[in-house]
């Protein structure tokens, strides 16, 4: 165990061969120098200097255990790893981040976790990255040195459940999170809109489509009055996504436009890469679907986030370049691209791994593997029922309806059709439906909790 500053007074005292009472001269008691030792007094800092310069070492080390020099030392490692994170060296980042979590300076150490936060959801390893969070959250209540504000790492939090696809946890942890800002009376402020964003972007990937506009209307109206623009650009983003999943497709790209218009303004690289990746998937969903811009704005993220590493938006990136090739009818492109999508994921259960899946086996299907195609699409889309993911799991299903009627293979695409409406909430209570025909049968319930 590191050694307290009363231990390290009394083994300094012994080192220089002094008493209690030759240390404490005309500064202090010898009982209060006792007292010190022994853990129960801790010392004002004019007492602390004046012991320290007894005994010949800086009030640093007698703190800390660690000499001035050996904290400048240990910050400047700390840069060292922020660069490597910047630059997209992630193995390099991780490792020095790790070491600095076991040093004495408290600032340095909680640094060191957030910079882990970070750097795990970089690498796609989600379930790492909470636990660091939540380990900071904690020490952010308790007013410890070196952790981001509480609103930063509430924010993260919510996202990576949301990109966990544990949907219903994220808007848990953020309506609570937004219940405790506004308590503060931080309602209105940037931290606040942002927290509120990213809500409804939780609420759209439920699919509950209701709260995430009545939300979304909130949060751009405030951002409005704010006057700031990552604000701003943070709550068209959202509202972006609830106005496509509406059917509101040329409100969607109106938003989608001013966003990237903030963000090429305002924003770091790697917000506007991910932009760039959300403006294209939807003109993906024009029609007919706009694909050479569409592929040049890939093109230009899929640079951005190469260059850093960045494991979960490229694999975003590339589902959506899946789905240029899928279109373009390149489907062997398609696959390849899908699979180096899907294998960017540390954690299996994401929703953007099962999308890439699902465009994967849409890829198979129109290629002539139908079987191994129809598996793989089906399974995607329970394992996104089963997320909560209800909106999307219904996109996967109609979409594997389409490519089963192109097949002819009718009663297979009402089947699909059918999951799609129930996932969609609208099943029906007046008709019975038949038996599911085929292999879509077993496949939609044995491949349930399947992985592709």
């Amino acid at each position: 165990m590191t050694p307290t500053l009363g231990e390290r007074l009394r083994a300094l005292r012994v080192e220089r061969g002094l008493s209690q009472a030759e240390l404490a001269g005309d500064l202090v008691s010898p009982s209060y120098v006792s007292l010190i030792e022994s853990g129960r007094r801790s010392p004002e800092r004019v007492v602390l200097d004046g012991l320290a310069h007894r005994l010949g070492c800086t009030t640093v080390y007698l703190e800390s255990g660690v000499e001035p020099t050996e904290v400048a030392e240990r910050r400047l490692r700390l840069q060292f790893a922020e660069i490597a994170l910047a630059n997209g060296a992630l193995d390099e980042a991780h490792l020095r981040f790790t070491e600095l979590t076991a040093v004495a300076e408290t600032e340095i150490r909680n640094s060191s976790i957030w910079g882990l936060v970070r750097t795990e959801e970089a690498r796609g390893s989600l379930g790492a990255a909470l636990n660091h969070v939540e380990a900071l959250i904690e020490l952010a209540r308790a007013g410890e040195p070196g952790t981001p504000g509480l609103l930063s790492l509430h924010m993260r939090r919510c996202r990576l459940f949301y990109l966990a696809g544990d949907f219903s946890r994220s808007i848990e942890v953020g309506e609570d999170a937004l219940r405790e800002v506004r308590d503060l009376g931080l309602a209105g402020s940037e931290e606040e809109i942002r927290l509120a964003s990213t809500l409804v972007f939780s609420y759209w990937g439920r699919g509950d489509l209701f709260s995430a506009q009545h939300l979304a209307q909130r949060v751009i109206e405030r951002a409005e009055r704010l006057g700031s623009r990552t604000a701003q650009g943070s709550a068209y983003w959202n509202a972006c996504l609830v106005a496509e999943a509406r059917g509101e497709l040329a409100l969607a790209l109106d938003l989608a436009g001013k966003t990237l218009a903030l963000m090429a303004e305002s924003s770091r690289f790697r917000s506007l890469a991910e932009m760039r990746v959300t403006y294209a998937w939807l003109l993906l969903r024009c029609d007919p679907p706009r694909l050479d811009e569409a592929e040049g704005l890939l093109a230009t993220a899929h640079d951005v986030m190469a260059d850093l590493a960045l494991g979960p938006n490229l694999a975003s990136c590339e589902t959506e370049m899946a789905r240029c090739a899928l279109l373009r009818a390149d489907y062997g492109a398609a696959v390849r691209l899908a699979e180096q999508a899907g294998s960017r994921f540390a954690d299996a259960n994401s929703a953007e791994r099962q999308n890439a899946h699902a465009v994967g086996g849409l890829a198979r299907i129109l290629s002539g593997q139908v079987e191994d195609g129809v598996a793989a699409v089906s399974s995607a889309a329970c394992q996104l029922e089963d997320m909560g993911s209800r909106l999307e799991a219904a996109r996967v299903w109609r979409e594997l309806a389409e490519a089963l009627i192109q097949l002819d293979r009718t009663g297979d695409a009402v089947a699909a059709l059918r999951r799609a409406a129930d996932c969609a909430g609208a099943r029906s209570s007046s008709i019975r439906p038949g038996a599911v025909p085929s292999q879509l049968a077993a496949v939609a319930t044995g491949l349930a909790s399947s992985d592709a």
